[in-house]
């Protein structure tokens, strides 16, 4: 069954606007208010519930909050010694090789198991992600995961998808292979119509034996191939969008590729880019379903992944009303999906702009909802170039964190752990 589409609007002068997918004439998707239903605006912002009012200082310390639980649980992990823990974390050396970052882990007891012989290392920085509709229960599902690596890599992270996802795989790439001259993510996939076949190797011999991507080329066998079918770039949401064939053996599938141009880092979407997001969440919900999970990942896996899937399930309960419903003011369903994201992968909304950033897409999507209107005059507060403005507090900063440590895979990883050196780049 497919996935319903997210009905929001993502034209912020009320215009309405027809988006085809799969092959369609076009349908009108997008909630645009009549003008007759525009409504006075102080009467709009206050039918919003409370944590959509909220100031800097206190969605500030809703962050806050958040790094303390997260702290709480990686020592409780620790302390405890036990690799059954529900915090707990795998300290293998192999395991540390293949993270991307140094503190961006998987939870041990949490995360994608890829399909290898017995005795082979199965570890991929990968969490599967699950979070249920508060009316009727319905989970959706999702793969958070760092971008790959490359070398041999690259075979896990097909693997992965191959076989955690349906008849139809759909990947969302939120980063660029290169930004600010560092490598965020490596190839994993063919680019040129005119050389479409990448090849996936494994080790012939031995996979254990090494994660270093020198291996002697005598010990690779090719596995796999991905074959590039077609390639576009959608306007709409920012995109480019390609479908690939993915084949193991004799077996093969269709995979959906959107990689989104619109979210540089250090930074968040903004009037056209923030318009292409909400088109991305609805393309990439329609070419899937509930129970076969989108691949989502950025570098680390965290940021601006974790603010993609929030995003995605709370406009969706915006849609079936359930987010417009809460009354009681000590009630925040954007801080308990964050966290219930952060359970199931460390870090995830990595930091405080990310935070700002959904409760600010969400009151300006309940706003048109409520027949309100984002003209030039409605409250300057409502958007900002650079941070999250959710009140009058001109002169509000978000507050950074320094950028992450890359791992290597000529030098031996640090025994340091997330909680003694939480450091990350700022987006991820």
């Amino acid at each position: 069954m497919a996935q319903s589409p997210i009905r929001i609007d993502t034209n912020f002068h009320g215009t309405k606007r027809g988006l085809p997918h799969d092959g369609s004439d076009g349908m009108d998707y997008l909630t645009v208010p009549d003008q007759h239903q525009v409504q006075d605006r102080s009467a709009i912002l206050e039918q919003l519930p409370s944590f959509l009012n909220l100031s800097f200082a206190e969605t500030r310390k809703k962050f806050e909050d958040l790094e303390w639980l997260q702290r709480s649980r990686i020592a409780e992990g620790q302390m405890s010694k036990d690799p059954a823990h529900r915090w707990a974390l795998d300290s293998d050396p192999e395991v540390k090789a293949r993270n991307r970052y140094f503190n961006v882990q998987a939870w041990a007891n949490s995360r994608i198991r890829l399909r290898v012989p017995q005795g082979e290392c199965d570890f991929i920085n990968a969490s599967p992600i699950v979070l249920k509709d508060s009316q009727t229960g319905m989970e959706t599902r999702y793969i958070a995961t760092q971008g790959p690596k490359d070398g041999i890599h690259l075979s896990h992270f097909w693997n992965m998808v191959f076989h955690e996802s349906l008849e139809v795989s759909v990947i969302v790439m939120l980063t660029q292979t290169i930004e600010a001259g560092k490598e965020k993510c490596a190839q994993y996939f063919p680019l040129d119509l005119d050389d479409p076949v990448m090849e996936l190797f494994s080790e012939a011999d031995d996979p254990s034996t090494s994660d270093d991507d020198s291996q002697d080329e005598d010990n690779l066998q090719v596995y796999g191939t991905i074959t590039l079918l077609e390639s576009q770039f959608d306007a709409s949401c920012r995109s480019e969008v390609r479908k690939l064939e993915l084949k193991i053996g004799a077996e093969s599938k269709i995979v959906w590729h959107f990689l989104f141009a619109g979210w540089a880092d250090y930074s968040k979407p903004e009037g056209e880019d923030r318009e292409a997001l909400l088109h991305l969440l609805h393309e990439t919900a329609a070419k899937s379903s509930p129970e076969n999970p989108r691949v989502v990942h950025c570098s680390a896996g965290v940021g601006r992944t974790g603010t993609f899937i929030a995003l995605d399930h709370l406009l969706r309960e915006l849609d079936s009303g359930e987010l417009l419903s809460f009354v009681d003011s000590t009630e925040d369903p954007v801080f308990d999906i964050v966290n219930q994201l952060r359970e199931q992968r460390m870090m995830m909304v990595y930091n405080e702009m990310q935070l700002h950033f959904i409760y600010e897409v969400l009151r300006e999507q309940s706003i048109i909802k409520l027949g309100g209107s984002l003209d030039e005059d409605f409250p300057s507060e409502l958007r900002s170039p650079k941070v999250a403005r959710l009140s009058g507090e001109e002169n509000f900063t978000a507050s950074s964190k320094p950028e992450l440590e890359p791992m290597s895979d000529h030098r031996t990883p640090s025994a340091t752990s997330p909680i003694d050196n939480p450091s990350v780049s700022d987006n991820e």
